[in-house]
């Protein structure tokens, strides 16, 4: 029994040691100088281990625990050079690398061997590319550069064919994985006559998009492939529309629930896209996860300063969604009287948060005013202008802001605009009160921050430039004639 359990301890102790990775570099030998092992991770690569290099031209990559499946990089001294290794089932592998620093021999790795077997293909497939590129630059008739575009479109397929077929015969396999996040669905459209098949080929493009690629595996993060591929997915082929997006980014983070860690990548990526967005309106996707994972102690692993400013910019959009209510506005004109944002009554209003020390406010100020003298007050736009320097000044600096502010708006001529401030009195009366404030509740972090609200005071637009504004206003005035 003892010699059973012994040699069962044997077994045991050798099959963990064979899960740890152990990766061979052959290179030439430098006193004293290192070969880097490095992974993708999104879009980004990171470095996971240094090995010196031995007399005998080699470095170990080793480690106890198995790495995660992905394609890895080799990175040469200088870290100026390095060449792709996939390192999934085989984890113990050797490589010899020439003065060229390009790989030349794999041993005990069929993953690479795969991956090498795919180069020399495609070598071969398009071993004739340069002299198309020349042909092509040097072509003088349409029906000359056509016939070499031909031939790299033939290239192009074969290549094509060449990943499909070794995709059947190794479906399993990482180096699979990687030509499924290389292939593009087929866009059926050709033959469409109706806005039906129109449609129904976009729906079909859609569906197979993510076919046979597990969205919620962290071996996808080890490519240089998936986030470029997330990226088209969510800003070309799903509608920009925040529940259309909001649906699809919830499948993605529904199918990272069994991995921690692409759980934690898709939180952060949207959270940081969403957050400031590029375009206006999908900073209501970043509350949806803000209410969805937040605010359900579902986000565990922040730190207490990334912590603050993501629910800092939560609260500071909850009160200006576009489609939604403006907050009221209660502040000082320039003559000390109390005005409201909802007394003021007009088809539209736009608000202008500036101040006359910044550079880029007095670029777009008077750039603004222009517009409304010569075209936007004839659709009875009222323009409202909120001071915002005085959360820098203190009642004893105060004077001379007010100087600078009233005789900027004098120099300039702003005289259609209604002119607030916000006194110290008010602000402190905010802060006793736990209030937000105009900047929290329009979410003023920099100026100018322009806001254009309709008759109702609903948010139309917001943190738009001034030609934004004459973009909407001139199409606005292109529908009149339609709704009448």
């Amino acid at each position: 029994m003892r010699r059973l359990i012994f040699s069962l301890l044997i077994i045991i102790n050798t099959t963990a040691f064979a899960q740890g990775y152990r990766i061979t570099a052959k290179y030439v030998y430098q006193p004293d100088s290192y070969l880097y092992l490095g992974h993708y991770f999104g879009d980004k690569k990171f470095l996971k281990d240094s090995v010196k290099i031995m007399p005998d031209g080699k470095a170990v990559f080793k480690g106890d625990k198995p790495l995660t499946g992905g394609l890895y990089i080799i990175v040469d001294p200088e870290k100026k050079r390095f060449f792709d290794v996939v390192i999934e089932q085989d984890q113990q592998f050797e490589v010899d690398i020439d003065t060229g620093f390009v790989a030349t021999a794999f041993r005990k790795t069929t993953e690479n061997a795969q991956l090498e077997a795919y180069k020399n293909a495609t070598n071969e497939i398009f071993k004739q590319y340069p002299e198309w590129q020349k042909a092509l630059s040097e072509s003088k008739t349409k029906n000359d550069s056509l016939a070499v575009q031909e031939k790299i479109s033939a290239a192009s397929k074969n290549a094509d064919r060449w990943r499909d077929s070794f995709i059947v015969k190794h479906p399993d396999s990482y180096v699979a994985l990687l030509f499924r996040l290389m292939k593009e669905p087929e866009y059926k459209i050709a033959g469409a006559v109706t806005k039906e098949d129109t449609l129904n080929a976009y729906y079909a493009y859609k569906a197979a998009y993510w076919n046979d690629i597990p969205i919620g595996s962290e071996r996808l993060l080890r490519t240089p492939m998936f986030e470029a591929r997330v990226t088209k997915y969510l800003e070309q082929v799903v509608a920009r529309h925040p529940d259309s997006l909001k649906k699809e980014i919830d499948k993605f983070i529904l199918y990272s629930r069994s991995d921690t860690t692409m759980f934690k990548y898709y939180i952060n990526r949207f959270t940081n896209e969403y957050m400031h967005p590029k375009y206006m309106g999908l900073d209501v996707i970043f509350l949806h996860l803000f209410e969805k994972y937040y605010q359900t102690n579902q986000v565990t692993w922040l730190d207490v300063k990334d912590k603050e400013t993501v629910y800092n910019r939560a609260y500071n959009l909850m009160g200006n969604i576009v489609g939604e209510r403006a907050a009221e506005l209660t502040l000082l004109d320039t003559l000390d009287q109390k005005r409201t944002l909802y007394s003021i009554q007009a088809p539209y209003t736009l608000v202008v948060f500036w101040d006359p020390d910044c550079g880029h406010c007095r670029e777009q100020v008077p750039k603004i005013d222009s517009l409304y003298k010569s075209d936007w007050s004839k659709t009875g736009m009222k323009l409202i202008g909120v001071l915002v320097d005085t959360l820098r000044t203190s009642n004893k600096t105060w004077p001379a802001v007010r100087k600078k502010w009233v005789d900027y708006i004098r120099e300039h001529q702003l005289n259609n605009w209604t002119h607030l401030y916000q006194s110290f009195a008010m602000r402190e009366e905010e802060q006793k009160n736990n209030i937000p404030n105009f900047r929290q509740n329009y979410d003023v972090y920099q100026t100018p921050t322009i806001y254009l609200l309709d008759k109702d005071k609903r948010i139309v637009a917001k943190k738009i430039s001034p030609e934004q504004i004459h973009d909407f206003m001139e199409f606005q005035k292109n529908q009149e004639p339609t709704k009448k």
